[in-house]
């Protein structure tokens, strides 16, 4: 079995790459290490990049089209990872899981119809739900503490409430950000309320190869379930190209399969480039599943990683009385005068720890900060291009989303730059 190299540091600069060179333009500064958006920073695995150099060295690049080895690929890696036995006309190709939902929502939904999703979330769901001219619901999910820390939950008594109308919901499985992977109970309480309401579910997979723990796909919970449901999965987030522009959605239902493939392609939707084919018909494979068993691997050390140094790095003390909380050493005199005064430390930058993907939401609530302040703190003292979590809806606020998809090297940096920014601000 091959050994592949994730400290391996890849120069992006200048490859006309949005997460290293747009980050100066979007932030409007040159200073700043960009951990936002989700790709990762490791090569693309080798032995796929060997197949499109040989492919461009034929020296034509003319139009392509879909193999039967794209079909067999996909069959193959649902079944073998999901126990999920799809045929080949349940498949259908889009460029990209955004585009795909955007293209779900104009064929099965008209103009201000209902969609409903679960905030905070994945932020272009809510912006393709305005486009397509639908009226965003939100169930906003429940962050609790439980035997592994923070983690969302899903508030079913409104679910039940906000459902009742809605045309479709978009589903995001595993969740994005927070990297919950939803249980097959929680799936199929969905699923229940989505047939009771007749509520189609575009379900949004894109990151669950990238599970730390069993996934199942929403289409597999309830056999009526599934012929009311499309699912978008891709090769993208799994093997680091997303640059190529690939992905599929299924249909096991062929009324809704026959629809939306019609629609696709009465618009030319439906066509990839020259290589738009290739990840998924070669990386889903032994070869594919040995790379990504590494790079899972890396990513959980990472993620340890993270968890830990925020445990060792981000504690001040505290001093409670009255049963309020207060973040301080100069006032340590003045709370002593109380009775009931406690002296203890309190860990002020936490994490959600991720059930899936390399996406951590870290959690600056206890900082006291207003969104602005977080940001310039984030931003101006810590020099790192993070994403708002308020910019993933209610519930996102006081949060920002770390992108662990990288050589450790990087990664080190960029927590001690935030570890000299809290410093600081918090210690000196």
């Amino acid at each position: 079995m091959a050994k592949y190299n994730f400290d391996k540091e890849v120069n992006r600069v200048g490859t006309d790459c949005i997460k290293w060179d747009s980050t100066p333009v979007i932030w409007g500064k040159k200073n700043l290490l960009p951990m936002w958006i989700a790709d990762m920073d490791f090569p693309t695995p080798k032995f796929f990049t060997d197949k499109l150099i040989k492919r461009a060295d034929g020296g034509v690049l003319g139009y392509g089209c879909r193999p039967q080895a794209w079909y067999d690929a996909i069959k193959a890696w649902f079944k073998e990872r999901y126990n999920w036995v799809v045929s080949d006309d349940q498949l259908g190709f889009v460029p990209g899981i955004v585009v795909g939902l955007a293209h779900a929502l104009r064929c099965f939904t008209k103009p201000g119809d209902k969609v409903l999703i679960f905030p905070p979330v994945y932020y272009p769901f809510a912006k393709q739900i305005a486009a397509a001219g639908c009226k965003e619901v939100d169930c906003p999910l429940v962050l609790k503490e439980g035997r592994r820390g923070e983690d969302y939950e899903i508030d079913f008594a409104l679910l039940e409430k906000r459902i009742k109308g809605c045309k479709a919901m978009i589903l995001c499985n595993p969740h994005n950000p927070g990297g919950r992977v939803w249980t097959k109970a929680e799936l199929k309480r969905i699923a229940e309320l989505c047939l009771k309401n007749n509520v189609l579910v575009l379900s949004d997979e894109i990151h669950c190869d990238l599970s730390f723990h069993r996934h199942i796909p929403f289409a597999t919970v309830n056999a009526k379930q599934a012929r009311n449901t499309i699912t978008f999965h891709a090769p993208s987030k799994t093997f680091n190209c997303a640059g190529i522009g690939a992905s599929e959605w299924v249909a096991t239902d062929k009324a809704v399969h026959d629809r939306f493939a019609k629609y696709l392609s009465d618009g030319d939707f439906d066509g990839g480039h020259y290589d738009s084919f290739m990840p998924s018909a070669i990386l889903y494979s032994k070869k594919g599943a040995e790379w990504l068993s590494q790079a899972m691997d890396y990513i959980a050390s990472n993620i340890d990683f993270v968890e830990q140094f925020l445990k060792d790095n981000f504690t001040a003390e505290t001093i409670e009385f009255s049963g309020k909380k207060i973040r301080t050493s100069s006032q340590k005199e003045n709370v002593e005068e109380y009775a009931e005064a406690k002296i203890g430390k309190t860990q002020l930058i936490k994490m959600i720890r991720p059930q899936a993907s390399f996406l951590i939401f870290l959690d600056f609530r206890r900082l006291g900060l207003s969104g602005k302040e977080l940001v310039e703190f984030v931003v101006d003292k810590a020099h790192l291009a993070l994403n708002d979590g308020a910019m993933f809806g209610e519930g996102g606020q006081g949060f920002m989303r770390l992108n662990v998809g990288c050589p450790r090297k990087t990664l080190e940096k960029a927590m001690k730059q935030l570890k000299a920014a809290f410093d600081r601000k918090y210690r000196l």
